[in-house]
């Protein structure tokens, strides 16, 4: 199973995060200049990008790699994230880092989408892009309410009795 973890997923999401980090400290951004809708996507999808990689970054050391240093068990993962989030600065950082994440996913679906010929032509795009909006504005929903569930005291005592086995 660690093997498929790290092949399928973090292999992967490695490369798309550092080649991401190039493109978007290559990339040049021109929202000054042309103010367009796209191209304000273009640059926060670099952003959110940044951000993302950051977090992502951040929330597997405090979980994945504390669980694999035995510093924490996986019955004590809930009580973990209970405990980032107790802390406001942390939970600020959630917030920032789900809503990135999230946009990051459906922006890149949304270009995705229009760049292997899936959705061609105005009308699709324009259709596929509130279908991406969407789905945006539903994983953020799903994300703020999962930290609210972490971070709320039903959690704190179901994470404390699950550790306690």
């Amino acid at each position: 199973v660690l093997g498929l973890e790290i092949f399928m997923i973090w292999l992967p999401l490695l490369y798309h995060g550092i080649y991401g980090l190039y493109v978007a400290f290559t990339s040049k951004n021109n929202v000054t200049n042309y103010g367009y809708y796209r191209n304000m996507m273009f640059m926060l999808q670099r952003a959110t990008g940044i951000i993302t990689f950051m977090f992502i970054a951040w929330h597997v050391f405090e979980t994945r790699i504390q669980l694999a240093l035995g510093n924490i068990t996986h019955d004590e993962l809930g009580s973990r994230m209970h405990e980032i989030l107790m802390n406001p600065y942390a939970y600020v950082f959630y917030i920032i880092g789900t809503l990135a994440a999230s946009f990051h996913f459906t922006n890149g679906l949304w270009s995705f989408l229009v760049s292997w010929g899936i959705t061609t032509g105005p009308r699709a795009q324009r259709i596929s892009s509130y279908i991406c909006m969407g789905l945006f504005i539903v994983m953020a929903i799903m994300f703020i309410l999962t930290l609210g569930a972490f971070s709320g005291a039903e959690f704190e005592q179901a994470a404390v009795f699950a550790a306690k086995g």
